[in-house]
């Protein structure tokens, strides 16, 4: 076993799973500052009053394309840490390097995807008029990046997978850094406003990708990456995309009801929609750390599934839980104490529009926050559900609990005036989390009942 990898199939769990995730966090949070850079940059230096709204009015398109990819990239770390945690060599190895062709066909197909729809996909999102051009030069740029963004994450979960959380946060650190340098330099020294942060994003994530991959070529053991070794394993991409396809598709259901969000918020005056990209960006924050616990899940829970450690499993979910909470209550409650101070990051404060952005991210905010570990929970316990293998029904849940209720709650309830706001809109999400969370939890005892019933039908055999 090389010295980076990590076995969770015996020993304490409570606090390894805690140390696990906090390297995640971290990454999460250093991804937070590179999407938060290109916004700074663009409302501080662009000259562009309307860039940061046409920066902010595609990211629910951006992450239904990308969470297809991000998906699929999940998909890959389960089939990894089930084989690790199994002590198959060899088929972590071949998942390995069939991981690296599937997410470079998979990320080149998505990158066409989105440069075909972009167009219409706005229209449909009824994206303003004075930002519809920049805006559609900005997601182009960034859909050139997707086939990066694909081996990036396919190369981080596969690391994730046997233990090590750490060195994808270094890799991330040092790609950020490009893309901050590359931000500043676009936009203030070549006047590129939207484009140029683009152009800066899509740079980094290729350098990330490309590092990722060379990192993994350098390892020892059975993770260790070789071009001579790529392939296609039928079986394992069939067990990948079993697992990564539902999670890809869960992932931009929940895109699918944030556009139609937008979609509501591209009807409000230009300070209300940069108000909620900075809210946005705020909450991002928040979720970066109830995300870490969720890829903790995910990991532990699909070593010990491998290992047929099935109590362990138990205690992963119910750990995970406590930590998420406890930390999701804590992020939340800073942000939202230090709301006014985040969002003046984001806009020139000679502005005369500066109070009622302020409004707006404070209104969007108070009602997300205050209940984002319900998110925090409704994660560990879709990490727990895909760690153990089961992808289909979180999917279905995440299409009840989110397209529809959130659907339903646009086309019903926001248009009532006592709703016809930011808070009223919103406050969709924490009811879609409680019931995704029931069903996930109805899930998983489902999932007990069944295992227990064959373990016995093993005895008597």
């Amino acid at each position: 076993m090389s010295a980076k990898t990590k076995d969770f199939t015996h020993g304490p769990l409570f606090f390894p799973i805690f140390l696990f995730a906090v390297p995640i966090i971290l990454t999460g949070l250093l991804q937070m500052c590179y999407n938060m850079a290109d916004q700074i940059v663009v409302g501080q230096f662009s000259g562009d009053p309307n860039a940061l709204a046409a920066v902010g009015s595609t990211s629910s398109f951006s992450h239904l394309i990308i969470n297809l990819a991000i998906g699929l990239s999940t998909g890959g770390g389960v089939v990894v840490a089930h084989h690790f945690g199994a002590h198959d060599g060899e088929r972590v190895c071949r998942t390995v390097h069939t991981s690296f062709l599937l997410a470079l066909i998979g990320g080149l197909f998505l990158c066409a995807l989105g440069l075909i729809i972009s167009r219409p996909v706005l229209v449909l999102m009824k994206t303003n008029g004075d930002i519809f051009e920049s805006a559609l030069l900005y997601i182009r740029i960034v859909f050139l990046g997707i086939p990066a963004l694909a081996l990036y994450n396919f190369g981080a979960a596969t690391l994730r997978s046997v233990g090590d959380s750490r060195t994808p946060l270094i890799l991330l650190a040092l790609s950020g850094l490009v893309n901050v340098g590359l931000n500043l330099f676009f936009v203030i020294a070549c006047h590129l406003s939207v484009a140029g942060v683009a152009l800066a994003t899509i740079i980094s994530q290729y350098v990330s990708a490309l590092a990722v991959w060379i990192v993994l070529a350098r390892r020892e053991g059975d993770t260790r990456f070789s071009l001579r070794r790529v392939c296609l394993d039928r079986r394992i991409v069939r067990d990948i995309l079993r697992i990564g396809i539902p999670s890809g598709v869960q992932g931009s259901l929940f895109s699918v009801s944030n556009m139609l969000l937008q979609s509501a918020v591209n009807t409000f005056p230009v300070e209300t929609i940069s108000g909620n990209t900075i809210g946005g960006s705020v909450e991002g924050l928040t979720y970066t750390a109830m995300n870490g616990f969720y890829q903790a899940s995910l990991t532990v829970t699909g070593q010990n599934v491998g290992a047929g450690e099935r109590r362990r499993v138990t205690k992963t979910l119910l750990y995970s839980l406590v930590q998420v909470v406890l930390v999701g209550v804590l992020v939340g409650a800073l942000c939202l104490v230090f709301c006014d101070q985040i969002a003046r990051l984001f806009i020139d404060s000679t502005v005369g529009n500066l109070p009622a952005v302020l409004a707006a991210t404070r209104e969007r905010n108070t009602v997300i926050l205050a209940t984002y570990f319900l998110c925090g929970a409704m994660e560990v316990l879709t990490g727990h559900l895909r760690g153990r293998g089961c992808s289909i029904i979180p999917m279905i849940s995440s299409v009840v609990g989110t397209v529809v209720l959130r659907s339903i709650w646009v086309m019903v309830f926001f248009p009532m005036e006592e709703l016809h706001s930011l808070s009223g809109l919103f406050l969709c999400y924490p009811i879609s989390w409680v019931v995704v969370c029931i069903l996930h939890v109805a899930t998983s005892l489902f999932l007990n009942k069944r295992d227990k019933k064959r373990q016995n039908r093993e005895k008597i055999a």
